[in-house]
């Protein structure tokens, strides 16, 4: 089955935490700080990214970036994005934005079914309005974005759907995407319940309104998505269940005439595949004219398949990948 694959993909991935403790990493160039939401008992943790020479005062579109399983609000520095981004940015071939990076654990950025944790609400209603109010961002929906890798990616194609209008575009990179009997067959493994509670966060078995909420479904029956523009990444060299649910995924919103960019890059899963590809994602998200080619007019994007890229193994990274 799809999601026994997914889970044991999962599992394999979070084992590598251990190593990332070990690290000698010490962030130093994102701005860090944290919220006190008022259903949690701990701060949540988050890392604002601002582009090179930002002031207070210059009014930059928001980016919402979800990190994968394993991660957290220090990987996007950890890897190097950041460093990635201010060369892109200088050189003129990406454009302006301020990008918030929040720290969602391995929860899938779900609101629990057992009501311990609600990370989407931790996300939309405590981490973005802070950071809107203390970067005085531009005004939403048309300059709030949504971007993630793998677990974020399917992060954002979820909270996409429960944020109501409150963002104009969404960048899924190596996203799990679940479909209706990929979800109803969802059987983990002894270890992954030990390690990813699927329980607690998705309840005995996925409800009518999980079934009826997921992407595979929402995207397409819901007519108010078609009023978001969407990007889906993946690499040529993923994981069979990325592959496979990225491609039904793209032709189930080919067959509903659903427009979006469908992306290959030649590479796996892993960050420094993922890096050089963030100028992409920021130009679409943010649909500035002068750098992505296009116009600001929704109505004008078209849907569009773009060929495999090769991607310079030169960027490898030194650090143990633990993003799924």
């Amino acid at each position: 089955m799809y999601l026994s694959h997914l889970t044991r993909f999962i599992a394999l991935s979070l084992l590598l935490i251990a190593l990332a403790s070990c690290s000698t990493f010490k962030p130093e160039d994102l701005n860090y700080s944290s919220v006190r939401p008022a259903d949690k008992n701990s701060p949540l943790n988050y890392g604002v990214y601002t582009p090179p020479n930002w002031q207070p005062g210059e009014r930059l579109p928001l980016i919402v970036f979800l990190h994968g399983g394993g991660g957290s609000h220090l990987s996007f520095e950890r890897y190097g994005a950041n460093e990635y981004l201010d060369t892109e940015i200088v050189a003129g071939r990406v454009a302006r934005a301020i990008i918030v990076l929040p720290d969602g654990d391995n929860g899938f950025w779900e609101n629990w079914a057992d009501g311990t944790r609600n990370y989407r609400d931790w996300v939309l209603n405590d981490v973005v309005p802070k950071v809107q109010q203390d970067y005085q961002t531009l005004d939403c929906p048309e300059h709030c974005h949504l971007a993630g890798i793998s677990m974020g990616g399917y992060g954002v194609l979820r909270m996409a759907y429960f944020a109501k209008d409150q963002y104009s575009s969404v960048s899924a990179i190596s996203a799990p995407i679940f479909n209706r009997e990929q979800a109803k067959d969802h059987k983990p493994s002894l270890l992954i319940r030990l390690i990813i509670p699927f329980k607690r966060i998705f309840g005995e078995e996925f409800s009518p309104e999980f079934i009826r909420s997921n992407p595979y479904n929402a995207w397409v029956s819901e007519p108010r998505m078609r009023d978001l523009r969407l990007q889906l990444i993946r690499g040529s060299d993923e994981n069979d269940h990325i592959i496979d649910s990225n491609e039904r995924f793209h032709e189930r919103l080919s067959e509903a005439e659903f427009e979006h960019e469908y992306f290959i890059y030649k590479g796996g899963h892993k960050w420094r595949f993922w890096v050089p590809h963030l100028g992409r994602v920021v130009n679409f998200l943010v649909n500035d004219s002068s750098y992505a080619g296009g116009s600001r007019k929704r109505a004008s994007f078209k849907s569009k398949i773009i060929p495999i890229e090769e991607v310079s193994d030169t960027n490898s990274e030194t650090k143990p990948n633990i993003d799924t």
